[in-house]
């Protein structure tokens, strides 16, 4: 099995998930502490060892809608927030499969432009994005069911989960391209700033054309 390319990535979208050896807790565990490893395996061709990242993201993309929607009911007090950051809020929770799937093919491209003398095709880059981004789900999964426990440190553990995560996210990417220069880990804070920055943008954006649009 060869490298990852177009035709490649179409195929395993369409791959049953009985078809792969190992299971999701398996790729679960692996994305934890080497999830640039498995994503470079992945692409070169040990594609029968990992589960499908592509399923798996729309897994958890799923799994995350489930998760927020009991957060909103039981976490989430929206009389303490001004009218227009909670139509915002609001918003952005109804449609955050449609914003983490159309950040999903973004993040891979500025991971690509940014090591992209390290030999790698933008499809790659894909299936290494489908894998954080299902596993960051996972995580956010975790900390929404955190947060509805302990709805009062919701602040101070969001601080908290959100730097773990992106120490995780900088760590992925070294191992993927097999670096540990201080070159690269600027590179991926950079990546992290301008994700951060672009889907907050996107957001802003469709929801001042969605209250124009429709309200």
């Amino acid at each position: 099995m060869g490298r990852l390319n177009f035709k490649q990535l179409l195929n395993d979208l369409w791959i049953s998930f009985t078809d792969t050896d190992q299971g999701i807790l398996h790729l679960i565990k692996h994305l934890a502490y080497r999830p640039g490893n498995v994503a470079r395996e992945y692409v070169i061709g040990r594609r029968q060892s990992y589960f499908n990242p592509f399923n798996y993201l729309l897994i958890m993309v799923a799994i995350a809608l489930y998760f927020i929607a009991q957060f909103e009911i039981t976490a989430l007090d929206y009389s303490k927030i001004e009218s227009n950051d909670k139509e915002l809020l609001q918003f952005a929770f109804k449609y955050f499969n449609v914003f983490i799937l159309l950040m999903w093919p973004i993040n891979g491209l500025l991971i690509w432009l940014f090591f992209k003398r390290h030999n790698t095709n933008y499809v790659e880059n894909l299936a290494l994005t489908a894998y954080l981004s299902g596993q960051t789900m996972l995580y956010h999964i975790l900390a929404l069911a955190l947060f509805m426990i302990l709805p009062s440190l919701l602040n101070a553990l969001g601080v908290i989960i959100g730097l773990l995560i992106s120490i995780w996210y900088t760590l992925a990417i070294l191992q993927f391209y097999q670096t540990k220069s201080f070159w690269s880990i600027l590179k991926i804070v950079l990546i992290i700033t301008l994700s951060n920055i672009i889907s907050q943008g996107i957001i802003y954006v469709t929801f001042q054309w969605y209250k124009t649009s429709f309200i």
